[in-house]
């Protein structure tokens, strides 16, 4: 699973497809730092954006929010 993909997992809230393709990348060796940046923290500004459009709202910002934390303990950040 590539970057992309864990990116649109966290934006759709899927919190089984998020720790899988982050599984997935740390095993095919994607550092901890790219998968957080370019990937889970840019998903959460997606997210941000799409509440300030109006297209999300708080319960879809909450998911969203809960699948990309599921992920950081695989990422010995918690």
């Amino acid at each position: 699973m590539n970057l992309k993909e864990i990116y649109e997992a966290v934006i759709a809230g899927d919190m089984d497809g998020v720790e899988k393709g982050v599984e997935t990348a740390l095993v095919e060796g994607t550092k901890a730092n790219e998968i957080l940046n370019q990937a889970l923290i840019a998903a959460m500004n997606e997210v941000g954006a799409r509440f300030e459009a109006g297209e999300f709202y708080v319960p879809e910002m909450l998911i969203s929010a809960r699948a990309m934390q599921s992920s950081l303990r695989q990422l010995n950040l918690i």
